[in-house]
């Protein structure tokens, strides 16, 4: 009895900062999604992605580009039941960053880097290397960045053996969020966009906390006093 009640009191203390974390929150409207997903019929789930997608036909003006760029977020394209445990990895860039630093970073590279892609798509097809369609293309899911995540916590997670996993799970997908890079896809382009700003955000964490340390350091350093 004690240890259940001991265990009661950890939930009660533990669901609170659970509730309040954003991480928790991804996860579990991602599980909801790939429910969603799997259930609704093949036309619904077509009408669905046709909505949210952040391709050039939502998010030009006479379109509905705020509610595409938020709800292509939450709706995976394929592998819908990935990405939930992918989306783990926010725990860790939460824990890291902290929870209105990771929504402002994640955020800005889901918009940042889908406007930088359909940038290209749009830019393609006036070049004539694409065809006008294009611009009704399904472009939608977590994935952008989901991968800055997965690189943030590779770097940063705790305990050690959490990178190793986080890492195995970026490698493991590396193939299929590639695809067609050799062709210049302009997925496969957000993607490394994606990871090259995971990298960043890295390199800037570990700047602010070596000068951090130097400060420190520096104010421990104590001078002898001058003998009379």
């Amino acid at each position: 009895m004690k240890g259940v009640a001991l265990s009661a009191a950890r939930v009660r203390v533990l669901m609170p900062r659970l509730l309040r974390n954003p991480a928790f929150w991804y996860v579990v409207s991602l599980t909801v999604a790939a429910v969603v997903e799997d259930r609704i019929s093949t036309d619904q789930l077509r009408r669905l992605m046709d909505w949210c997608s952040t391709n050039l036909a939502n998010i030009r003006p006479a379109g509905h580009p705020a509610e595409a760029f938020v709800a292509s977020a939450f709706i995976p394209q394929e592998s819908a039941g990935v990405w939930p445990f992918f989306a783990l990895s926010l725990f860790s860039v939460v824990a890291a960053l902290g929870a209105r630093r990771t929504v402002f970073l994640l955020a800005g590279v889901h918009i940042g880097v889908s406007m930088v892609t359909e940038g290209l798509v749009w830019l393609r097809i006036h070049q004539g290397t694409l065809p006008g369609s294009e611009a009704h293309m399904w472009d939608t899911g977590p994935s952008y960045l989901v991968v800055t995540a997965l690189t943030v916590a590779i770097a940063t997670a705790r305990p050690l053996w959490l990178r190793v996993v986080w890492a195995v799970c970026l490698a493991g997908a590396t193939p299929s969020l590639l695809q067609g890079i050799d062709h210049a896809d302009y997925t496969a382009i957000g993607h490394v966009l994606s990871f090259s700003t995971g990298v960043v955000a890295v390199l800037r964490m570990r700047r602010a906390h070596d000068a951090v340390d130097l400060e420190v350091a520096s104010e421990s350093v104590t001078v002898p006093a001058t003998p009379q």
